[in-house]
């Protein structure tokens, strides 16, 4: 748990690092020259770009990170590494339970904290970028491969591997109503990484769902994104899609499992990545204990 726990707090720090960096310098020069009333102050399109490219930049560097310790294999090839006939397949499966969730959401009825920031993004370039590409790169890479391809290494049952990945994904983004959609979206990448051995699924997925969530963003006024969709279509065709969406999300779940290859064996050495960061510190610190008593 304590590499997990790491790799969430780098997360978090290259967010702050990068955030601090462009961001808030921006902010402050803004609220300077609105007189240096913070009270009045409406973030403008400057700070919405700066935050984006904050996020964008941040995210280039969790994913350097990752790749350079070894927490995860990933490069261009990497997207050959699945079969076109298997990300075709998986594309119903996460469609319906993308669906079948959202509707799930609409009847909680939690919060969105961060809807007018992700609105200001949805508007803007970096914004777009940040959140339809960048984000799910560095969120398949670091919860799907690199924690839950750790867990599953380690010997973890896939089940339990899914559900602790799922879960943090889900915590981290730290607005209600984003928290139990990004676990139960998780559970289905989770389990598409655990049978194909490949993030290109969720990646996939991710990118589908941010791009629409994006779009209805950027081209819905705030009254029509925050309508429902029984109040769209009335109850009788949300049930009906309701109950539809968990059919071919169950149904392409069932297919799959029984026509896709068996899972890899993550406890073989073949899947072992050849290095981390936690092997680089073991190794500098063997090394400065030698130094040492060599003194």
């Amino acid at each position: 748990m304590v590499r997990i726990c790491k790799l969430v707090i780098y997360y978090f720090l290259y967010q702050f690092l990068f955030t601090a960096l462009i961001a808030l310098p921006s902010t402050w020069i803004q609220i300077m020259n609105n007189g240096g009333d913070v009270s009045n102050f409406t973030p403008g399109e400057t700070t919405i770009t700066t935050t984006g490219l904050a996020m964008v930049l941040s995210g280039i560097a969790m994913i350097w990170h990752l790749i350079h310790f070894k927490y995860v294999k990933f490069n261009l090839k990497s997207f050959g590494e699945v079969s076109g006939k298997t990300i075709g397949l998986s594309i119903p499966l996460i469609v319906a339970g993308m669906l079948f969730i959202n509707l799930c959401s609409e009847f909680i009825g939690l919060p969105d904290l961060m809807q007018d920031t992700f609105r200001a993004m949805s508007r803007n370039v970096f914004g777009i970028i940040s959140i339809a590409i960048m984000a799910p790169l560095v969120e398949e890479l670091l919860f799907r491969g690199a924690i839950q391809g750790y867990m599953l290494r380690k010997g973890m049952k896939p089940l339990n591997a899914i559900l602790i990945a799922s879960a943090i994904f889900g915590i981290v983004h730290m607005n209600p109503i984003q928290i139990p959609f990004a676990f139960a979206i998780g559970l289905i990448f989770g389990w598409l990484y655990y049978r194909t051995g490949s993030v290109v699924p969720g990646i996939i997925g991710h990118f589908i769902n941010n791009s629409i969530a994006c779009l209805q963003m950027a081209t819905l006024t705030e009254e029509e994104f925050n309508t429902k969709t029984i109040e769209w279509l009335g109850a009788g065709p949300t049930y009906a899609l309701f109950a539809i969406s968990f059919a071919v999300m169950i149904g392409m779940f069932l297919y799959l499992k029984k026509h896709l290859p068996a899972a890899p064996d993550y406890t073989s050495p073949s899947c072992h990545l050849e290095q981390s960061e936690d092997v680089l510190l073991s190794e500098i610190e063997n090394s400065v204990n030698i130094n040492e008593v060599n003194k």
